[in-house]
């Protein structure tokens, strides 16, 4: 039997994203640009462009002209062309995960309660939050991975931006074979890290995702923005 996962993550200030200019090897970050877009504009795998800039400071916060290097065999593109594959390059898209459930009204009563019960203002429930967080548990299942950086969409800033949303502090925190809304919640509060986005008094909305299947039976996300 496997046992449960958790993992947090904490976000602070607005998201680059970045359009890139490059010679063989690497390129110069530019206003607008990210990794997961040059991981897409240079046609390389992002695991492989994260594998060989870990000298940055943050993954999923570059800032111009900062260098980005590029696995060998890159192939560099202008910025003004995209392709349709960039799938960052389309705001404002619409999330396909569904929005509130059972699971997630029940995970924000758990947390409002805990928030109530250290004087802090209670969260309100996001349905777009709640769409992002579905769809990014549903990615976690399908692709057979557990972190915060999806394969798909990229680090949760990334995910957020591409769907459009905007925020000066974010966080999140994800989970796996927890039964239900207590187990998770429970398994979220013995963790300081995990505790510390729940108890942020700085968050406003919170977005809760759960799906059932996959390798460890249930995935359980939380988006909180302010």
């Amino acid at each position: 039997m496997k046992k449960n996962l958790l993992k947090t993550v904490f976000l602070v200030a607005l998201v680059f994203g970045f359009g890139s200019y490059a010679s063989a090897e690497n390129c110069t970050v530019q206003k607008g640009d990210s990794l997961w877009k040059i991981s897409k504009r240079y046609n390389v795998r992002f695991s492989d462009l994260c594998r060989v800039n870990k000298h940055l400071r943050d993954l999923g916060e570059i800032y111009p002209y900062e260098r980005v290097e590029l696995p060998h065999g890159s192939e560099g593109e202008s910025t003004n062309h995209h392709s349709g594959a960039d799938v960052f390059e389309e705001k404002n898209e619409t999330p396909r995960g569904e929005t509130t459930s059972v699971q997630a009204e029940e995970v924000l009563r758990l947390v409002n309660n805990e928030r109530s019960k250290n004087g802090l203002q209670p969260l309100t429930l996001s349905q777009k939050l709640t769409s992002i967080a579905n769809v990014k548990a549903a990615d976690m299942r399908d692709r057979n991975y557990f972190d915060h950086t999806s394969p798909t969409y990229g680090s949760p800033f990334e995910m957020l931006q591409h769907f459009g949303v905007t925020y000066t502090a974010a966080g999140e925190n994800i989970a796996a074979g927890q039964k239900n809304a207590e187990a998770v919640m429970r398994d979220w509060l013995n963790s300081s890290g995990h505790r510390a986005n729940i108890l942020n008094k700085e968050y406003k909305e919170l977005g809760v995702g759960y799906v059932s299947g996959g390798s460890y039976g249930t995935y359980w996300v939380q988006l909180f923005t302010k």
